[in-house]
């Protein structure tokens, strides 16, 4: 009996030390860990086990990164350095009348026709035409300087053919108002006219001016669809010189004179 009590003692001591042994592999392998770890990650905030799907999700998602956005460039920040004051840049319209007395300091006449204009864009005047000519195209310089005088007579005139001073002014700029005063402007046709008409926008010689007049320093000055700025019809014929560079930005950006000087108010 003593015998077998000792065989049971020593039998259980080893069978403890056994388990003990196997216990400790395991605890120390990180068993234990990894499994109670996993198992707080699949719970979500709410107490509530998570998806894979959203477990997937939440793995996906990236930071946000804010597109970076480019400054716009202000309205007329790339206006050129013009000086309003200069000669070439007399505004006259309804609003602003240049007087009776005005008048070039200097008159140049131009062609077999002797059309009159400022002689300080004689040069320009002349290049824009035989740049057209040299493209095969016919070219007639008419209505340059009109004296205030010549104005009023015409501007008289057309009051008496439509009935009033108000149907008149829709036609013919009354004195002191007109651009044709300051002989900075001409009317350019394909051939002698009268009358002129807005059919004349058809015609190969208009394209041409139209498209390339900039590069001589003059700008349509009453377009088809500033009537309500310029507060004249508009004259397919009418081209005006405000130099180069003026003329360039004006053109390019679809201006009529009034809107580029006011540009520089707004700078």
């Amino acid at each position: 009996m003593k015998g077998n009590l000792v065989f049971k003692i020593f039998f259980s001591i080893l069978f403890l030390g056994v388990f003990l042994g196997y216990s400790y592999m395991h605890f120390s392998s990180g068993w234990f860990t990894d499994e109670f770890s996993e198992t707080a990650a699949s719970i979500s905030e709410e107490g509530e086990p998570a998806s894979q799907d959203t477990a997937a999700a939440e793995a996906s998602v990236q930071p946000t990164v804010e597109p970076t956005v480019e400054p716009t460039e202000e309205p007329g920040s790339d206006l050129p350095d013009v000086d309003l004051t200069s000669w070439e840049m007399i505004l006259v319209n309804k609003d602003h009348s240049i007087g009776e007395d005005y008048a070039p300091p200097e008159i140049a006449e131009l062609d077999d026709n002797g059309c009159p204009v400022d002689s300080r864009i004689a040069d320009a005047l002349t290049s824009f035409a035989e740049g057209a000519r040299a493209e095969g195209l016919s070219v007639y310089l008419s209505s340059g300087y009109r004296p205030y005088s010549e104005q009023q007579y015409l501007y008289q005139t057309k009051i008496g053919q439509v009935g009033s001073a108000e149907e008149a002014a829709k036609i013919v700029t009354p004195p002191g108002t007109s651009e044709h005063q300051t002989g900075l402007c001409c009317d350019i046709t394909d051939i002698y006219r009268n009358p002129k008409t807005t059919d004349l926008e058809n015609t190969e010689t208009f394209q041409w001016l139209l498209a390339h007049c900039q590069e001589y320093g003059f700008i349509l000055r009453y377009p088809e669809d500033k009537q309500d700025i310029t507060q004249v019809m508009y004259e397919p014929w009418h081209f005006r010189y405000v130099g180069v560079e003026a003329a360039t930005y004006i053109m390019e950006n679809n201006l009529c004179l009034e809107e580029f000087i006011a540009l520089y108010d707004e700078a």
